[in-house]
């Protein structure tokens, strides 16, 4: 809280116009993204997505098929939900993207934004 502004951070999840998704790909950064991004700062439950930690990120049957790396290959579905494929390409999507989305890899060392 001494490096980052939650003040405003809360402010700007708290807006009407403002949605975001973070997925954290089954890795361990899952929950403290859910405490801090939607306890603590007031973002909306559900928009921490895969943030139950798995030793196996998810294993051969997830989307990203276990390997929890953000990027549009692997990161298929917070791609999808902002509207991208694999290609960066526009895709239709059954309700509004966010405005925000963001994912990380296993130990959030690496993300996409």
């Amino acid at each position: 809280q001494s490096c980052f502004d939650f003040g405003q951070i809360k402010s700007l999840l708290a807006r009407p116009d403002f949605t975001f998704c973070y997925d954290s790909m089954c890795g361990v950064q899952g929950p403290y993204a859910t405490k801090i991004l939607e306890k603590e700062l007031g973002g909306k439950p559900g928009s921490c997505t895969n943030a139950i930690p798995r030793e196996d990120f998810g294993g051969p049957s997830s989307p990203w098929h276990g390997h929890a790396d953000p990027n549009l290959t692997y990161a298929v579905e917070l791609a999808a939900a902002m509207g991208l494929n694999k290609e960066g390409q526009k895709i239709s999507t059954p309700k509004p993207p966010p405005v925000f989305g963001a994912a990380a890899d296993g130990d959030a060392d690496r993300n996409m934004i």
